[in-house]
């Protein structure tokens, strides 16, 4: 079918998108002296989560609401059960405090606080911005940590395969990554919603499935490669940061362009998986400050459990 090429084309440009901008960004930042662990909470794991704003973006503009509500959801679910679970079962993760003490807090009141607006059964314009604002007051805060924890810049704390010295070269990188993943989402957009209708499946249960994990390879692929190469932290902060982003930068700038309409069953399924499983980072994270194999299996089990039961229809 034509949708299944669509988003088999989509998902290859999301991919390669993400990887260029991410690369091109990273070594501008390490070229201009920014902190690692600022350039994983924010370079990388927002540009790994650029798939979900081009794709939820696409979806706001072309009116599918459910794509790009289930797209950030869903994202954020896979995101902590999948990519954070595998991670941990290759690996245990070190856990650095600072994110136990801010990073994790914060994801969790940003989490309650979409939540709460779910409840009104719409997204207006009002709460996007004030949900892109929390983003930038967020980067400010950041920016002021950086600067009192002083400089340590080490280059190889973050393997983006660039070179600092050439910024025509990173700049190019970022401009085509940009260009990928505009046309990605569109394409995956399409092809979801099309592959929705032909198949009889809700637009939603497509956005926290399909879209969502197809959306979420980017940082399935940065935070597998940090783990591998013993970079634990570095995953760690690119899925918080990316889980931070997709609501504070993605729905906030997708519900300022277009009001994003909430269905019922996102307020009694999706969202309590969503905050439950955010919820859990904290006491895992607490335990000895070490994400351990057996506790990524948990939330793998989770995610499992809760992917089969959307798409079987057990709930």
């Amino acid at each position: 079918m034509i949708e299944s090429v669509y988003i088999l084309i989509g998902l290859v440009f999301l991919t390669v998108g993400a990887e260029a901008m991410v690369s091109g960004a990273s070594q501008l930042a390490i070229g201009w002296g920014i902190r690692p662990m600022v350039v994983g909470l924010t370079i990388v794991a927002f540009g790994t989560s650029a798939p979900e704003m081009a794709v939820s973006l696409s979806a706001g503009l072309s009116g599918q609401g459910d794509i790009a509500i289930g797209n950030v959801v869903g994202s954020n679910i896979s995101n902590i059960g999948l990519v954070l679970g595998l991670a941990a079962l290759i690996r245990p993760l070190s856990v650095q405090l600072r994110l136990i003490r801010f990073e994790v807090p914060f994801l969790i009141a940003v989490s309650a606080l979409l939540y709460a607006f779910a409840f009104m059964g719409v997204i207006p314009r009002w709460c996007g911005l004030l949900l892109f604002m929390g983003l930038i007051a967020y980067l400010v805060l950041l920016y002021r940590w950086s600067l009192s924890e002083g400089g340590g810049l080490d280059e190889n704390k973050i393997q983006t395969g660039g070179n600092a010295s050439k910024p025509f070269v990173q700049w190019v990188k970022v401009i085509v990554g940009i260009t990928l993943l505009a046309g990605g989402g569109h394409l995956l957009v399409d092809g979801a919603v099309g592959l929705a209708r032909w198949a009889g499946i809700s637009e939603l249960v497509i956005g926290l499935t399909i879209v969502a994990v197809g959306t979420s390879l980017p940082e399935m692929v940065t935070s597998l490669v940090a783990v591998w190469r013993g970079h634990g932290d570095l995953a760690i902060g690119n899925i918080i940061g990316s889980n931070l982003f997709n609501i504070l930068g993605v729905l906030g700038v997708t519900a300022l362009v277009s009001p994003i309409a909430i269905q019922g069953a996102l307020t009694v399924r999706d969202f309590p998986v969503m905050m439950g499983l955010t919820l859990l980072l904290f006491p895992l994270f607490r335990s000895r400050y070490v994400l351990k194999s057996w506790e990524g299996f948990l939330l793998l089990a989770i995610y499992i459990v809760y992917t089969s039961g959307l798409v079987l229809g057990w709930f």
